[in-house]
């Protein structure tokens, strides 16, 4: 009895601290998917200014579905072909108040606002702010987003 006493107390605190232990291990993984995305997301906006649909085909699944600013329904095809014939010439584009909800181990969304400064295709200069929400999923090793939802923010006064 005497040794099954301790050997008892050792067990049930290995059993209550391991509950803690994975959250400790949930906590760190979902600290590193959101910086993850959040530096994706950043590199997105980059690559809106920089005309890069490269970087940006590599970032969205194949069966990407996501909304314009003007509602319309987008595919790949569709957002690449939209970033490619766009006319405005953007100088700079800047995300901020970005919030990532990671739901298990390969699934999260990041919603955030991005506020664009650039020229029209007359010159004309503008700046443009954006609400959106992008849903990722990691596939084989690779975070993508696969549906995206944009709307265009009024003008501050």
């Amino acid at each position: 009895m005497k040794l099954f006493t301790p050997l008892l107390v050792i067990t049930l605190l290995g059993l209550a601290t391991a509950p803690c232990a994975h959250a400790q291990e949930n906590a760190a993984d979902s600290s590193a998917v959101q910086a993850k995305l959040k530096g994706m997301e950043d590199a997105w906006v980059k690559a809106l200014v920089n005309k890069d649909q490269t970087a940006v085909a590599n970032m969205i699944a194949d069966d990407f579905a996501g909304f314009n600013p003007e509602g319309k329904h987008a595919t790949k095809a569709q957002l690449l072909d939209e970033m490619k014939n766009d006319p405005n010439t953007l100088s700079s584009a800047t995300n901020e108040n970005m919030d990532v909800h990671v739901y298990g181990p390969n699934l999260a969304t990041v919603t955030g606002t991005t506020t664009e400064k650039g020229k029209d295709k007359d010159g004309k200069q503008f700046t443009r702010s954006y609400a959106w929400v992008d849903t990722w999923m990691e596939r084989n090793g690779k975070w993508e987003c696969i549906a995206e939802g944009v709307m265009q923010l009024p003008k501050k006064k």
